[in-house]
């Protein structure tokens, strides 16, 4: 399990390095619930995403032959520039097994870094191709969920929110593999176990919701999402789902529509370029706003890598 102690040692290690994003008050939101609403802004991350945190401290505590070998993880975009970012600043060469059918934007992104990345097959099939490349080439792999310090990194998101705000009512949070969820709920629920902790996922992708419904780790199908980092297989062995499990209070399934609209309110009313990963937080209060009225809330946004163009060709 995750401790807070851990999660603090995390930000003791990898603050010189971050940002401590904004939690920002959407007046928007805050009107259509007759409540208050904040956006926890990691699109502003310094490299536009939560990921970076979990990346960091996982290649600060890797042992030095671990390091020297040169890392491979896999990513649907945000892990890898977080990864990308990481090893450029501690020296440690990196390579990205990016889903042949995701983001360009993020693409290039990862390759202007100076990863390497390897494009060679889909979003089910990257984290088991990565591990293997690792076998094959004496690599070190670094999961982008499935690690204690992953975790332990995404969890001082949650740290932030308790100190930028002390008496939230509920907090939601995308879920792809469950790093971020599993950090942020492990700092929450353990300093502020009254907080409500919802997760969400589209519709297109559930496996974590149904494998959280099960109570293990099942497959589900999955198909083509706005919401592109939470999207791929989850690895059966995953911790994740045991943190969620014993500390989440729920998980919330929304309509690609909804991902969608909140694209649209996040750009129009508060002038973001979110992601659809990072938009569905918000998706969960435009689906079920009446749930919510007159509550004080926090809205992860996780990420902001999509360029304008992305976005006004999504809206058009």
């Amino acid at each position: 399990m995750i401790s807070v102690e851990d999660i603090r040692q995390a930000r003791e290690r990898i603050k010189h390095h971050i940002k401590k994003t904004p939690l920002r008050k959407s007046k928007f939101l805050s009107n259509l619930i007759e409540g208050e609403v904040f956006l926890k802004l990691e699109s502003e991350q310094v490299t536009g995403s939560f990921k970076v945190r979990g990346a960091l401290n996982r290649l600060m505590t890797l042992s030095e032959e671990e390091a020297s070998r040169g890392i491979i993880t896999a990513s649907t975009g945000n892990h890898g520039l977080g990864i990308a970012f990481a090893a450029k600043q501690l020296g440690i060469s990196a390579k990205i097994v990016y889903p042949t059918d995701a983001s360009v934007v993020k693409l290039k992104k990862m390759k202007d870094a100076g990863v390497e990345v390897v494009q060679e097959v889909g979003y089910a099939e990257i984290e088991s191709y990565a591990r293997r490349l690792a076998d094959e080439q004496g690599l070190t792999y670094v999961s982008p969920y499935n690690d204690s310090m992953i975790v332990a990194g995404a969890g001082t998101t949650g740290l932030e929110i308790l100190e930028q705000h002390e008496a939230i009512q509920a907090v939601i949070v995308p879920i792809g593999g469950g790093g971020l969820i599993s950090g942020i709920v492990s700092a929450v629920k353990r300093l502020s176990p009254q907080t409500e902790m919802i997760g969400v996922q589209s519709e297109a992708s559930p496996e974590v919701y149904e494998s959280w419904r099960a109570g293990h780790w099942v497959h589900a199908e999955e198909s083509d999402s706005l919401a592109q980092g939470l999207m791929g297989g989850v690895e059966p062995d995953a911790i994740t789902l045991d943190l969620i499990q014993e500390l989440l209070d729920r998980i919330v399934l929304v309509k690609e529509k909804a991902i969608l609209m909140a694209i649209r309110i996040l750009y129009e009313e508060e002038k973001l370029l979110i992601e659809g990963a990072g938009a569905a937080s918000t998706a969960v209060l435009l689906e079920n706003a009446l749930e919510f009225i007159g509550k004080r809330l926090v809205l992860v946004v996780s990420g902001g890598n999509i360029s304008e163009d992305e976005i006004v060709s999504l809206l058009s």
